[in-house]
């Protein structure tokens, strides 16, 4: 039976990586003022391509074309009026799975979601046809009691942590239990993903969401990103996709949890070249604090931070920053703004230097927290989840 079943998962994933026969056909129907808005197609490129378009007449749409394989998409009404510059303010947007089927789309102008989000607009485009998106459809329910509660403790955590920690006043107690909270109920959705990714291997919505995990969002082992990699390879082959999922997990292993820490060259304040290793104390937890003078939230965090390291230093706690500035004047000016009592060192490659590149950083503030052993132990923690991973490390 086992084999049987690789067999067939097999033949699904080789449909998917070869090209379809059948052009897909999008009917749709819209309620409200709607007449002479553009509905368009977009890829999930950066930046996103246009692949189809057309005008709605009489409430209706019709859209025709082919796709080489299933995958996700975003649909926009353009409702900027006519003879106006279009803008993505005025754009009702959404993503789905678009495959080669007859697909049908029904909304209401008034109720659909905005490009940006807006609570006010609670309705949904309704699709259906695309069995790909049915199955993504039917996986998002799954853990729509885990993601509510996980939204709720986050409020809980805005109104209670957050917003006081920006008048610098940390309730910090309070602050982790919310985050403890909160990293559990991640915990239970990243594992109800996993077994979603096992059962269904030649799925693109699951190979998309194992290549979520590879963003370096969330923290996983080697071991699990061994495991995701051999599930899907089993029945994605040599896939293009698969391929570039490989080199991402590739990637990932070297900054999974429990992975020693990459070596790589910076710069010091005084303008010298050093090794991230030189810098590392022996024997202490380190957390590497990857930010720019530029960054409004980096900069933000920094009296938390302070905060932190002044409970913590003493008790065998280190940070490193490391800016990612590419003129080193920006850089001095905001070391001398900050007055931060720790490591300071600098990447003047930026986003194309190994700072970035070899931790797999998209996008700052990130941080990396060291076990004493120099072995990465969790990342990007913000607020509370400090505390809460230094409370877990140093009693």
């Amino acid at each position: 039976m086992k084999n049987l079943l690789t067999v067939l998962f097999l033949v699904l994933a080789i449909q998917y990586c070869q090209a379809q026969n059948k052009s897909f056909h999008i009917t749709g129907s819209i309620q409200g003022p709607c007449e002479g808005m553009v509905f368009k197609l977009l890829d999930n490129s950066y930046p996103p391509q246009t692949i189809a378009t057309t005008v709605i007449k009489d409430h209706c749409f019709e859209l025709t074309g082919e796709i080489p394989a299933p995958g996700f998409y975003r649909w926009i009404i353009d409702t900027t009026p006519v003879g106006k510059k279009s803008s993505e303010a005025n754009w009702l947007a959404g993503n789905f799975y678009l495959e080669n089927s007859d697909i049908t789309f029904q909304g209401d102008i008034h109720t659909l979601p905005t490009y940006y989000w807006n609570p006010e607009r609670k309705g949904k485009m309704i699709i259906q046809g695309s069995e790909t998106e049915d199955l993504y459809q039917s996986f998002k329910t799954s853990i729509q009691e885990l993601s509510k509660a996980r939204n709720q403790a986050d409020g809980e955590y805005l109104e209670q942590y957050h917003r006081p920690a920006l008048d610098n006043i940390f309730n910090t107690e309070e602050g982790i239990r919310l985050a403890r909270r909160i990293s559990e109920l991640d915990r239970q959705i990243i594992q109800a993903t996993i077994r979603f990714i096992k059962q269904n291997p030649a799925s693109v919505v699951a190979l998309d969401q194992a290549g979520y995990f590879l963003l370096g969002e969330i923290d996983l082992t080697s071991g699990q990103i061994e495991d995701l990699q051999n599930t899907l390879s089993g029945v994605w082959g040599n896939c293009p996709r698969m391929t570039e999922f490989k080199e991402k997990a590739e990637m990932a292993k070297k900054i999974a949890i429990g992975a020693p820490f990459q070596d790589i060259e910076l710069t010091d304040p005084e303008g010298k070249k050093v090794k991230l290793s030189e810098c590392l104390p022996t024997g202490k937890y380190v957390m590497l604090e990857f930010w720019a003078s530029w960054c409004g939230p980096c900069r933000g965090e920094i009296p938390h931070l302070k905060h932190v390291y002044q409970n913590y230093k003493d008790k065998g706690f280190e940070i490193i920053s490391i800016s990612i500035d590419q003129k080193n004047k920006d850089w001095q000016k905001a070391m001398k703004e900050e007055k931060m009592p720790w490591i300071q060192l600098n990447d003047p490659q930026g986003e194309n230097g190994p700072a970035i590149q070899v931790y797999n950083v998209t996008g700052v503030p990130h941080c990396i927290l060291l076990d004493k052993e120099g072995k990465i132990f969790k990342t990007n923690m913000r607020g509370a989840y400090l505390d809460a991973a230094l409370e877990q490390l140093i009693p």
